[in-house]
């Protein structure tokens, strides 16, 4: 039975008091990875095995405290062949 992979990227808008919070509770998100980000900004790679999951991850972010908003810049999905990943 084959999988799917799906890559996102999302630029994550966070009031600057928030920050340190906020980033702490994305890194705790299964499968999600902070690239960049500034003193209002975050760009964040998320990673699942379906869109829904990276609906939640996504809704999940943008439900924390401090998070102005969270806007997907980038979406692949693969299907993997048996034994990938």
């Amino acid at each position: 039975m084959s999988k799917e992979l799906h890559v996102t990227s999302l630029v994550v808008q966070v009031k600057p008091e928030h920050m340190s919070d906020v980033r702490k509770a994305i890194m705790a998100v299964e499968n999600a990875e902070l690239s960049v980000n500034n003193e209002v900004k975050l760009v964040v790679v998320l990673e699942g095995e379906g869109r829904r999951e990276i609906m939640d991850k996504i809704d999940e972010i943008n439900a924390l405290d401090g998070v102005i908003s969270t806007s997907m810049v980038y979406h692949q999905s693969e299907v993997l062949d048996e034994g990938e990943i």
